[in-house]
Order: C-alpha cells, then structure tokens, then sequence
C-alpha cells in the first residue's frame, strides 16, 4: 500500500471551545507551540511584576526568594528520601542545616516583595504573610524539637512546613484551569492597575515610547504615562497583554488561598494516616533524651514541648503504660458492670 493511499483524517475546522480558549491565551503571550505556555505559567512572573523587581530591595528580595525556594527545595527532597535518613545519617544533618537556612532566606526574600507582589491587594498580602509566617514558626519549631531530641515532633513540622510551602505548586496548576475556564467563558474580571506599570509591559519588550498605546488606550494615564502612578481600572476582555495581566492577578489571588487550603488539609491527613511512625519515633525520642541526659528514666513528660506538656495527652505512650491503662480502663468497666448487674437484682 502507498502512503497516498492511507486515509488521512480531516483537520477539524471546529475545536473545541476549551482548545479555542486555551489557543487564544498562549497565542497573546506570543507562543506558538501549547505545550510552552504550561512551562512560563510555572516559572515565569505575571506581566508588569518585573517593573517592581528591576532594582533596589525588591530587586535582592526577590533574588532571596528564588535562590532560597529553589535550593531549599532540591534540599528538601534529599530531606524526605528514606534512605538518606538511615544510611547517611550525617549527610541527613548537615543539608537539614542548609535546607532550614535556604528556607528562612527563601522567606525573608517573599516579605521584601510583599508590598507590591500580585497588584499588593491586601488579601494578596494578607496570603503571603499568613503563609511566610507560619512555614517560619513551623521549620523553627521543627529545629527546636530536634534539638532537644524529639524526633516524633520535628518530624511533623517538618512535614507541616514544607507540605504549606509546596502550596505553590498546586496554586500554579489551579491557576492554569482557572485560566482556561475564564477565557473560554468569557468571565470579565477588573483589577487596577499602576499607569506606569502597564506603560512597562510595553516598553519592556521593545515598544518605543512614540508606538506605546497606553496613553490612547487609557486616557487618565496622560502622555507622561511612564512616570504617572494614577492607577486605573483594566479588564480582563481587553485582548491586550494588560488584559491577561489582570486575569492572572484576579486568578491568582483565588488560586493562592484556595492551594493553601488543600495543603494544610493534606499535612494532617498525613500525620493523622501514619500514628505508627510517629509513636516508633516518640519512643526512639525518649531512648536519645535519656542517653544524652535531657530526661531521666523517671521522667513522664518528654522534651518539655508537646502536647503532652501543653495539652491533656497521657504522660508516655509507652507499651507498658498502654498496658496499664487497658487494664485499668478494664477493670473500671468490668466493676461497673457488676454494680450494674447488682442493681438490677435488688431492683
């Protein structure tokens, strides 16, 4: 058979409404081929971001921010690998040290940049500090329950703070079909934006100051639009590179809050699935602690940090103190039985 003789399916002259939309998003931000734009919605900044980041402090902020997530994060896997904890338990140590400190940094960076990251909406920076300040308290907590040898608990806020911090991986990926499901439903979104950040976009990408239509375009910007920080009002259904920019910062925002949410559901579902590892843990813990003199034998209460110091968990969740409260809360239910059956007698 020669190759003209194998049918040759018909192009479909109608995609789908979803394909369409998609098409027209990467197509605005100058792709050709579908399958880049994924890779610029998971690396790249938002139009008009880079204006903020071009020098100054925001300018080292964000360079903290990026050295300390993506390092922090190479880390962080190594961290998490089984046999990197049991076989190379020094190696485990010393990058646990640098994965804290790149962490930290990562941090420091992501609230230098928090006064104009995303539009600087207040639930923008609401988003941020809530997320920077509580993967902080939970990798220091993780630090000081190592320290004092509590292995079960650094453990859980270990998971706990890089399970929040991974929050932005599931936020890129919300937003993508966010994304698509705005621009294919025509969903008009409106957020301001700075007069001389959207003239940026332009200039940034080689558009001279005599073509930049943002003068025209906006009106209230005036001729000196490059310097005018009035704010005005864009649409996400203006077509134009602004108009995307306002669609990712509304879909952003959303997709931030609603990822956030998921992890912190995730981390505990975790801790709350896997109780054998964390008592195997708590019990290696407390043979360290006596080892190295934190605790005696006589001690109930652990490293001083922990629910059972804090809370109302029982003193040691010791197979010989499970043991006997069993048969204390056997023998308490086997007596009131018998009171029980006593008074339905004599009744």
């Amino acid at each position: 058979m020669s190759t003209s003789d194998v049918p040759h399916r018909a192009p479909n002259q109608h995609p789908r409404p979803f394909m369409q939309a998609y098409r027209k998003v990467y197509h605005t931000f100058g792709f050709s081929k579908g399958y880049n734009f994924p890779l610029y919605i998971l690396t790249s900044a938002i139009p008009g971001e880079y204006y903020w980041y071009r020098a100054g402090f925001r300018h080292v902020g964000i360079t903290l921010h990026l050295i300390g997530v993506l390092f922090g994060s190479v880390l962080a896997v190594l961290q998490f690998t089984p046999i990197i904890r049991y076989k190379f338990i020094l190696f485990h140590r010393i990058t646990g040290y640098f994965a804290i400190f790149l962490f930290l940094l990562g941090n420091v960076g992501a609230f230098m940049i928090i006064d104009h990251s995303m539009g600087s909406a207040p639930i923008m920076r609401v988003y941020i500090g809530a997320l920077g300040t509580a993967t902080t308290v939970g990798i220091i907590l993780a630090y000081i329950n190592i320290k004092r040898l509590q292995i079960d608990q650094h453990r859980a806020w270990m998971i706990r703070a890089w399970v929040w911090a991974g929050n932005i991986i599931t936020l890129r990926l919300i937003l993508g079909i966010s994304l698509a499901i705005t621009s294919s439903s025509n969903i008009e979104l409106n957020t301001p934006f700075r007069c001389d950040e959207i003239y940026f976009m332009y200039s940034s990408t080689g558009v001279s100051a005599a073509e930049n239509p943002i003068p025209s375009r906006f009106p209230d910007c005036g001729v000196d639009a490059a310097k005018n920080p009035r704010q005005v009002l864009v649409s996400s259904l203006n077509g134009n590179v602004e108009g995307i920019a306002a669609n990712l910062r509304v879909c952003f925002t959303m997709a931030g809050w609603l990822a956030i949410v998921i992890h912190i559901f995730l981390a505990e579902l975790y801790l709350w699935l896997t109780p054998a590892e964390s008592h195997r843990l708590r019990v290696l813990s407390r043979t360290r602690q006596i080892e190295r003199g934190i605790l005696s034998v006589e001690d109930v209460k652990g490293g001083r940090l922990g629910s059972k110091n804090l809370g109302d968990a029982p003193e040691w969740w010791d197979r010989d103190v499970t043991e006997k409260r069993a048969d204390v809360d056997h023998h308490l239910s086997t007596s009131a039985g018998k009171q029980s059956e006593g008074k339905e007698m004599i009744a």
